[in-house]
């Protein structure tokens, strides 16, 4: 095994030597910079394990140095070091990401323990997220049919780039698994990845999520908030249903693409980031282009690398395996099997919802079934009746346009989902797969009344 490079940054010669020895009697490999500026060029030339910095320096000292190494090189471990150890210097070096504190009057065997405690530690860390990586490479996409084998070509080529990318799919396609995919398949896949459901949160707080804000920014801004932009600065930022947001939203997210920068609300310090950020919308943003509802730069931004996630309906092939997947998943108490009749129904079936709406079927079945293997009788009344139900709904709508269509249906699915859930705003979101704030707004422009649903739901 290699020898751990450590780099001892320190204005003291004497001292430098001293610690120098100590480290290489110990098995350690060391260099020496005597200055802030002179340690952040050593460490764009060469990786170190361990970088130990003298906390007072003349130029710059040794927060300052921290600060431009977490910017320059995020993983870098960095113990400070210093004759005039305080607890505040000591906070601050901690939030600025340093990993340990140590005064200089420390016994040069508890220097070593620590170096060697901070080492191990970050070897553990490093470990448990290459597996984190490995688990979530493709966890929970299911499907060998043309069109996913499709999109996961496209993944395993576009993972390890830094482009954005944009994912196209209806409600429930499994837009936040692909977005997983790409992340824990490229470059930042030790970083975390954050996401935000731009339709869950309100238009007046969906900007100071994104970009925090500064204590008294509005009425309620009690204290300061960090947004996700900064919270995601190095890793991965996934926007799902970006086509919710606001023009005003619209406006300040190009920003940060064009400038790799953001302004907290109320500030006026803007604050640089670098994310890798992945879009999804069920929406066509081309036709919302041109309908005025969203903008043609950023949608150009955003539209670097585009994937279209296949409705299920367009993939049959994969609903025997999915059913497999969801009944290993559901029944996790007992060994539970589908017959093939029933099997054949679920192929049929139109699935508005797509796999979200799969699985929940599955789920609600196993909850049902006293028996080994699941029958058409365990499914919803609407796929014991077959396939036809579906059709014959398409059809009804031909006459319509595309938007005066999908309104209608809207309004049918959202009535049908109450009266299963008794007027449970709560549960019929949850069965609708989308947040409640997002149901309780569609509740509005329809002008449908929860409470006329309650004790409706199924018995």
């Amino acid at each position: 095994m290699p020898k751990r490079h450590i780099l001892i940054v320190d204005d003291e010669p004497n001292l430098q030597e001293t610690i120098k020895i100590n480290l290489e009697l110990n098995g350690f490999n060391v260099s020496l910079a005597s200055d802030g500026a002179e340690a952040l060029k050593q460490c764009e030339i060469y990786t170190f394990d361990m970088v130990l910095l003298d906390m007072r320096m003349p130029v710059m000292n040794g927060l300052e140095t921290l600060k431009h190494l977490r910017e320059n090189s995020p993983d870098q471990m960095v113990i400070m070091f210093t004759a005039h150890g305080s607890i505040e210097n000591a906070v601050e070096a901690m939030k600025l990401g340093a990993c340990d504190y140590i005064t200089k009057s420390s016994d040069p065997e508890e220097v070593n323990l620590r170096i060697q405690m901070a080492l191990d530690n970050s070897e553990e860390i490093r470990m448990l997220k290459s597996q984190l990586r490995d688990k979530y490479r493709f966890e929970g996409i299911v499907g060998t049919s043309a069109p996913m084998q499709e999109v996961y070509g496209l993944v395993e080529r576009i993972a390890n780039t830094e482009s954005t990318v944009l994912i196209i799919g209806a409600t429930g396609t499994g837009k936040e698994l692909i977005a997983r995919a790409i992340h824990y398949n490229g470059p930042r896949a030790e970083k975390r990845l954050y996401s935000l459901h731009c339709a869950a949160i309100p238009e007046e707080l969906l900007e100071s999520e994104l970009f925090g804000h500064e204590k008294g920014a509005f009425t309620g801004a009690i204290s300061q908030k960090e947004g996700i932009f900064e919270a995601a600065n190095a890793g991965t930022l996934f926007l799902d249903e970006v086509g919710e947001m606001s023009l005003n939203a619209q406006v300040r997210l190009l920003r940060v693409l064009q400038e790799k920068e953001f302004t907290p609300v109320g500030s006026t310090t803007p604050q640089k980031t670098d994310v890798r950020l992945i879009a999804a919308t069920h929406r066509n943003l081309a036709e919302e282009v041109q309908e005025s509802r969203f903008r043609e730069d950023l949608f150009y931004r955003l539209n670097v690398i585009e994937i279209h996630l296949p409705p299920l309906r367009e993939r049959r092939d994969d609903i025997p395996l999915l059913v497999k997947h969801f009944l290993s998943k559901h029944a996790t108490d007992r060994e539970i099997d589908v017959s093939d009749e029933a099997i054949d129904r679920l192929v049929r079936h139109d699935w508005p919802g797509n796999v979200r709406e799969l699985e929940n079927v599955i789920e609600r079945a196993v909850a049902l079934s006293l028996e080994e293997t699941l029958q058409v009788s365990d499914l919803p009344p609407a796929l014991q009746e077959g396939a036809s139900a579906s059709l014959s709904a398409t059809e009804s709508y031909a006459h319509l346009p595309l938007r005066e269509a999908r309104d209608s249906f809207e309004q049918i699915y959202i009535k049908e989902v109450l009266t299963k859930t008794g007027g449970n705003i709560t549960h019929a979101s949850k069965m609708a797969g989308i947040a409640w704030q997002n149901f309780h707004q569609k509740l509005k422009k329809y002008e449908i009344n929860a409470k006329s649903f309650a004790n409706k739901g199924e018995k």
